[in-house]
């Protein structure tokens, strides 16, 4: 983990209040589902720093961007920068998604899309097949940044309205694949989105015969374990028997299993 002071090469309007914030490097090496922790070097409006997910990275970690959606004062700190301005960056933080995975369903709503990028650039330089991608959002607009999957991931839109792809929620969508045997009983979802839809596909991953991994969109203050802000119930072996988890450390993705999803 490392904090530096970096310098905006952009910011990349992608539609639907959603940008990436590019950042000139060096960016670390980064797995697929660690994250930053990010301020403004100037008139940040709030107490404490905001974490993201890693959305793209050049291949010498020249620069780097994150997928950021308005949703209050620092989310619009940070958009609003111009190019040159200054942002503090501390990371990378958090246990990514498992590396071992050849042919991963990833599964995405909103800013969960950020960590499946990454991951698609990844498999690429490594030589896998192309990760499929199921994209979820309430509309067209809600599916920003799907066009930077191009060539890199098979993907597969769905929205409430109908207005792009599969008309129906991404769990439908899942369903359907799983019907038209594109996926197959199992094999190993990665997903990231709001809770409600992270519960729904660990809930039909589980009815379905499909591991589940969730990048969990916890609150976080410090990223690094010292505030607590980001506890989280859980069980299993990997906990030794201690009933709560630190998102931050332990996570952000954790087994579907391992969590007590209510």
């Amino acid at each position: 983990m490392q904090t530096k002071l970096l310098r905006v090469r952009r910011v990349r309007d992608l539609g639907g209040d959603s940008f990436a914030l590019e950042i000139d490097g060096p960016i670390p090496t980064t797995l697929p589902g660690q994250f930053f922790m990010l301020r403004t070097e100037r008139h940040w409006p709030v107490l404490l720093p905001r974490p993201f997910s890693l959305f793209d990275r050049a291949a010498d970690g020249s620069w780097g961007s994150f997928l950021i959606k308005v949703a209050g004062p620092g989310t619009k700190a940070l958009v609003e920068q111009r190019t040159g301005e200054g942002v503090h960056v501390t990371g990378p933080l958090g246990r990514p998604f498992s590396d071992d995975v050849l042919e991963p369903v990833c599964i995405a709503g909103g800013i969960g899309l950020a960590p499946f990028l990454s991951l698609a650039r990844r498999y690429r330089e490594l030589g896998r097949p192309l990760p499929r991608l199921l994209f979820g959002g309430r509309n067209q607009a809600a599916l920003a940044g799907i066009e930077d999957f191009a060539g890199i991931a098979r993907v597969f839109a769905s929205t409430d309205d109908g207005s792009h792809g599969f008309h129906g929620l991404v769990t439908q969508l899942l369903d359907s694949l799983l019907v038209s045997k594109v996926v197959q009983p199992g094999e190993t979802v990665f997903c990231c989105g709001p809770d409600r839809m992270m519960h729904a596909v660990a809930k039909l991953c589980e009815q379905r015969g499909l591991r589940c991994f969730l990048s969990l969109e916890t609150y976080m203050a410090c990223g690094f374990g010292v505030c607590n802000g980001c506890t989280v119930e859980v069980q299993g072996p990997r906990f030794h028997g201690w009933p709560y988890s630190k998102a931050c450390q332990d996570g952000p993705v954790y087994e579907s299993c391992e969590l007590s999803l209510h």
